[in-house]
């Protein structure tokens, strides 16, 4: 990435997690959600991890092309595990209502989340792939 362009992402690894921040405030249109998307995808490359904490503490608004960037993350990882975390309540009402949050161990779904950081960290760090301790 140039110097002079906007991060849309940060990543971090610790341990076998790849933490995702995502930088800006509105994912409300094409051009930020497909740039976010493509430093995710990059991040998630690099890390060679399929373990993924994404961290929408910056994240005020989101759109429904917000939600295929993150999307595109689920895809890529095939069997590996997302845990959203920090979400506003007006965020995790969208991915409540889309039905793209896991509620308990046997449900199925795109995503699971966790209130806070540590917490998602903990929920990765501590069970197997297959969410088993």
């Amino acid at each position: 990435m140039a110097e002079n362009e906007p991060s849309y992402a940060r990543g971090a690894v610790h341990g076998n997690v790849l933490v995702i921040t995502v930088m800006v405030e509105q994912l409300r249109d094409a051009n930020t959600s497909y740039a976010l998307r493509d430093e995710m995808l990059r991040l998630v490359e690099e890390a060679k991890t399929n373990r993924v904490i994404i961290d929408l503490k910056n994240v005020a608004f989101l759109g429904s092309i917000g939600l295929l960037a993150l999307l595109a993350v689920r895809r890529r990882l095939e069997g590996g595990r997302i845990v959203i975390c920090n979400m506003s309540y007006a965020i995790r009402s969208v991915f409540d209502l889309c039905r793209l949050i896991a509620e308990g161990p046997s449900a199925t779904a795109p995503f699971e989340a966790e209130s806070s950081l540590d917490a998602a960290l903990d929920r990765l760090s501590k069970e197997s792939p297959t969410g088993k301790k």
